[in-house]
């Protein structure tokens, strides 16, 4: 098993972006972003990499799964299309 060290996607912005989200996804974000002492952008940004990672492996017929301490497998994620 791989593990994803700082993607590029971590890296200063050259854009901006300007986003529509309900108040829900909003409240949440800003929850995630308290919770890891962060800022929205960066849970953004970590985001986009972990569903480009799920994307790519999914491509290639492989599962993500988070697993618990010993290994054992809890729980699948599984991305709509």
């Amino acid at each position: 098993m791989s593990t994803v060290g700082t993607p590029v996607l971590l890296k200063k912005p050259g854009k901006r972006l300007s986003l529509n989200l309900s108040d829900a996804v909003y409240d949440e974000l800003t929850q995630l972003a308290d919770e890891r002492q962060s800022s929205m952008t960066e849970i953004v940004r970590l985001a986009l990499g972990l569903v480009r990672i799920a994307i790519s492996e999914s491509a290639v017929g492989n599962k993500l799964v988070v697993t618990s301490k010993t290994g054992e497998a809890l729980k699948e994620i599984v991305l709509p299309r």
